[in-house]
């Protein structure tokens, strides 16, 4: 790749802009989890220690449905681990399209603790557009994310005693529309049209035929093999 990928230009300011529509939906999901783990009757410490060393959303909802029913530490271990073992492929596919910037283990390392669907999903389409991109750009988007998750966990555990009525409101469709703004942006080409389209009606006919948390996982793999067959013939 080119030198002038990884040109710096006013990196903390350019990520937070380019981070807005995510750490707006990350505020609102971490804002409601803070009010459920302290309405559960958790410290108000522990959303924060979660939003801190855990930051994984999925994950975060389903340790606090184990903490609830007295679920034992290896099943709310393991549980979490392979909720989150998609990060694993990520953190490799990114590792191999960040060699160009020669970073040192520590850099990728801190990266990696950073990264989720949302900055995988935006910085991989960045680096396949070859648009100028710095270590600290890449740094900076995930450091945005990670401290509005930190704040949402924090106002929520805060607010919870005035406001717990909210919970009973379904604000976690901040979510789904930052994924939607998510798919719409990487959506830049037909064949990746395709791949989400599969995608999106296999697990609209999977969840019509026998609703089930597994259909994700199926849906992928049909969206995977559509990328691959549209690769190969294209």
């Amino acid at each position: 790749m080119s030198s002038e990928l990884i040109a710096p230009r006013m990196p903390w300011r350019e990520s937070f802009y380019d981070a807005l529509p995510v750490v707006a939906g990350y505020f609102v999901v971490a804002f409601v989890f803070g009010m459920m783990c302290v309405n559960a009757g958790f410290p108000l410490w522990l959303p924060v220690a979660m939003c801190i060393f855990v930051y994984g959303g999925s994950s975060q909802f389903a340790a606090l449905a184990l903490l609830s029913s007295s679920g034992s530490f290896i099943t709310i271990v393991l549980s979490t681990f392979l909720i989150n073992a998609r990060h694993i492929l990520m953190a490799v596919y990114m590792a191999k399209k960040l060699d160009f910037m020669q970073l040192l283990p520590r850099q990728k390392a801190l990266y990696a603790f950073g990264l989720t669907d949302e900055s995988f999903a935006l910085h991989s389409q960045r680096l396949a557009s070859e648009k100028t991109t710095s270590y600290g750009y890449l740094v900076g988007f995930n450091t945005w994310c990670h401290l509005f998750w930190i704040a949402g966990g924090l106002v929520g555990a805060i607010a919870s005693e005035y406001l717990a009525h909210l919970v009973d409101f379904k604000l976690d469709y901040a979510l789904t529309a930052m994924m939607i703004f998510v798919l719409v942006s990487l959506c830049n080409s037909g064949q990746k049209l395709c791949v989400a389209l599969s995608a999106v009606i296999t697990t609209l006919l999977m969840n019509a035929w026998i609703p089930s948390s597994l259909n994700v996982f199926i849906a992928t793999a049909v969206g995977c093999g559509v990328g691959l067959c549209l690769k190969r013939f294209s």
